[in-house]
């Protein structure tokens, strides 16, 4: 199983490595934040198993952050060979936490965390629980820090070396859990577009059941007046044309919002449910995970599956689970990781097709970077946009809407004083509507 915090990363972190009992390995891409160095040296004091991955550059050499603390009182640092963009630690996530041997986090912080931070990386942590994944984790991370060949006395070791210098990675391993890795963050960024674009649904249904007639009477009243002020100035007569337009346009929207029922408003037992519902069905269905034959068929599915989540309906859900069940979506062949087996010598035939493989799983690579740099896009421009802007901005929306109405009744009164005092000689918009 997997979760996704795109909200209060920090804390999350922070809470994780708190409760931290036996062992915490904790690959940084870049550096890692104080506070988190600071939770990986109590997790030590209090009698955890701690290892620090790092890449060794001037940046973390001549960090403010003594990286002796740890390795005095028993933790382990390596130091890992700066890595180039072309190079496979290029499609790492900004962090890979192992808590335990039951729980790995990947992902990025969504603020501070380094200045040469890559902005492809989508901010948020993914969690993984499943046991096999773990494992993986733990094999990729064992296999290019080298945790294996560090003495029995790491403290002793640590201090004596300063740090363990290990190799670059890049394994056939590594990039299958690169392309796991990848592919999860892309879907988990599908479900916080989802759930963003459900809340704005929700939120806009909510202003119009609260504003809509008002808004209708003031833009009405606004396009009216500006309309009486162009003939008597010139420069007026483009401000009056896109306020008209404005006007029509929203009687043609509001048209359409009377045909429609508006989003759900869903208590938390039954939003969590959802959540996972539409997790489960994305992972069943989404484009990117079944063979090539059933995209078409999958794309339909997952744009259906993305309608009825917006609208927070959970019997369309139910009804889209049947479908995805019923049409049987085989999963790419790459889209789960295998274990690279032990390779005895081998002949040309061998060499080939392992190079085929090799050249498929770094298409794969390459395609997964993509579609993530695509969600991520969207996820910004959702969050960038007026409606977001204002609604996470508004802890109570019941408030806002009272603030609003009170302005548009100011300005609605405003406008129809002056369009009083003026001789009605503007002709109404709606004649032309």
């Amino acid at each position: 199983m997997t979760e996704a915090f795109f909200h209060q990363e920090w804390a999350q972190l922070e809470d994780v490595l708190a409760r931290t009992r036996s062992r915490v390995t904790l690959r940084c891409k870049h550096t890692v934040a104080r506070v988190v160095f600071d939770a990986l040296v109590q997790c030590r004091r209090q009698g955890a198993q701690v290892q620090l991955s790092l890449p060794d550059t001037a940046l973390n050499r001549h960090s403010a952050i003594a990286w002796e603390r740890l390795s005095a009182i028993g933790g382990q640092i390596a130091w890992r060979q700066p890595a180039s963009e072309a190079s496979a630690d290029g499609s790492f996530p900004a962090l890979a936490l192992v808590v335990d041997e039951a729980q790995v986090f990947t992902g990025k912080l969504s603020s501070g965390v380094c200045p040469a931070d890559d902005a492809s990386e989508v901010p948020g942590l993914v969690c993984w629980s499943d046991a096999d994944f773990v494992r993986q984790t733990r094999q990729v991370l064992d296999e290019e820090a080298g945790w294996g060949v560090v003495e029995a006395d790491p403290g002793a070791a640590l201090c004596a070396s300063g740090a363990v210098q290990i190799r670059r990675g890049g394994s056939a391993a590594q990039q299958a859990w690169l392309a796991r890795v990848l592919q999860h963050h892309a879907l988990a960024t599908q479900a916080e577009i989802a759930e963003t674009q459900r809340q704005m649904a929700l939120f806009d249904h909510a202003q119009e059941q609260s504003l809509g007639p008002l808004m209708r009477d003031y833009l009405r009243a606004k396009a009216l007046y500006l309309q009486q002020l162009a003939l008597q100035d010139q420069a007026a007569r483009e401000e009056a044309r896109a306020a008209q337009q404005r006007w029509s346009d929203y009687e043609a929207s509001q048209a359409a919002a009377d045909q429609d029922a508006g989003p759900l408003t869903l208590d938390d037992d039954a939003l969590d449910q959802i959540k996972q519902l539409y997790r489960k069905l994305a992972m069943q269905c989404h484009p990117d995970r079944v063979a090539d034959a059933d995209q078409a068929r999958a794309a339909q599915l997952f744009q259906s599956l993305q309608t009825s989540y917006r609208r927070g309906d959970m019997a369309a859900l139910y009804a889209l689970q049947e479908s995805v069940a019923r049409a049987g979506f085989q999963a790419q062949a790459s889209s789960e990781i295998a274990q690279p087996e032990a390779q005895s010598p081998a002949h040309a035939s061998d060499a080939q097709a392992a190079q085929e493989e090799q050249a498929a799983l770094e298409a794969r690579l390459r395609a997964l970077r993509s579609a993530l740099g695509q969600r991520h896009e969207a996820l910004e421009a959702l969050r960038t946009s007026a409606t977001w802007r204002t609604l996470s901005s508004q802890p109570n929306w019941d408030v806002w809407f009272a603030q609003q109405q009170q302005y548009l009744q100011g300005e609605l009164q405003r406008f129809e004083a002056e369009l009083h005092t003026h001789a009605p000689s503007a002709p109404d918009p709606m004649a032309h509507a």
